[in-house]
């Protein structure tokens, strides 16, 4: 276990303990974790929403950033492929929340100390602040932007740093790497064309985060979503033009082609999830499946060996119209040995 970001996560209140706006827990420690990324995640959507530049709106954000960085180093693989399955209303900020999950993951990867992990955290929450409900209405089937819409979205990064200047308490690496997020090595990026080191490293890990999570997004404007395999091919085939390599080393080893939460379609028509995920290209040993070859949910998951020709992984998959329930996943999880 991480000390330090564990240590950081749960003192992290102790600073407003003077304040009318000191944060309390969101969750009891016990709980599953399962039920307290839930809880981050529905407290995190709660203030987005009702974002009004204010002191408490800045410590409410970075309490909820804090607990999540505890959390990913509690529960890192359950953290990891829950994060794209973790009911929101709203698809964008289910992707910023994943992409702080991933940036967070990337972060511990390259060393970060828990207050950078931290930063990331929060302008990966934070960065799409103002085009939400924009990027909400293109994940409608066949939704293409117009040209006014492509102009906010280009403007997206300055209107959020821009709002986070406007907010007492927001730090300036917190603005810096919302503000940088789009920036590429090559200087093709946007808003300020940066290169290089002008670019901060959380702004970097943000860049990997954003574009992966976007690439695998079962709704992510007109395309179609690619598989974990193919977006890792996307993406290192631009590493010397638009992200830091040694990053993208880290994401190969942290995801390979079948990280965390990724659905699978078995041999016999089964869909299962990765709870353990290998290393590199190789295929996960065992799966836990859910539901059957009718879409009908087990009354109980079960582990199911991919060696067996009966349980081979034959494809990638996504779920449609099929709801689980939290506990559901939590009895999943369970069977993955990681829960605690």
């Amino acid at each position: 276990m991480n000390a330090p970001a564990l240590a950081f996560a749960e003192s992290f209140g102790s600073a407003y303990a003077n304040s009318a706006a000191r944060p309390q827990p969101l969750v009891p420690a016990s709980s599953h974790p399962c039920d307290r990324l839930a809880a981050i995640a529905h407290a995190y959507v709660e203030v987005i929403e009702s974002w009004s530049c204010t002191v408490q709106d800045v410590i409410r954000l970075s309490t909820v950033a804090a607990e999540l960085v505890g959390l990913v180093d509690r529960a890192p693989q359950i953290c990891l492929g829950m994060g794209s399955h973790v009911p929101l209303h709203s698809p964008s900020l289910r992707h910023g929340f994943s992409a702080a999950i991933l940036g967070i993951h990337l972060g511990r990867a390259i060393q970060l100390d828990a207050v950078r992990q931290h930063t990331v955290a929060k302008a990966a929450m934070f960065m799409n602040l103002t085009s939400v409900e924009l990027q909400d209405d293109l994940t409608a089937p066949y939704a293409i932007p117009t040209d006014a819409q492509r102009i906010t979205l280009a403007r997206h990064p300055q209107l959020a740093a821009d709002l986070l200047r406007d907010s007492p308490g927001a730090d300036l690496c917190w603005i810096e790497a919302v503000e940088q997020h789009h920036e590429s090595l090559d200087g093709s990026g946007y808003p300020a064309a940066l290169r290089g080191d002008e670019i901060c490293p959380e702004a970097r890990i943000l860049k990997i985060a954003d574009v992966w999570c976007a690439l695998v997004a079962p709704q992510r404007f007109h395309r179609n979503p690619m598989t974990p395999r193919e977006a890792l091919h996307w993406l290192l085939s631009r590493s010397r033009q638009m992200f830091d390599p040694v990053l993208l080393e880290a994401l190969r080893r942290i995801n390979g082609s079948f990280p965390p939460g990724t659905l699978v379609r078995l041999a016999n028509r089964e869909t299962a999830i990765v709870v353990d995920a290998p290393h590199g290209a190789a295929r996960p040993r065992e799966v836990v499946s859910f539901l059957g070859a009718h879409g009908r949910l087990f009354r109980d998951p079960v582990r199911r060996d991919t060696r067996r020709a009966h349980f081979a992984i034959r494809d990638f998959t996504t779920l449609k119209s099929v709801t689980i329930k939290p506990d559901y996943w939590n009895r999943i999880w369970a069977l993955s040995g990681t829960a605690h």
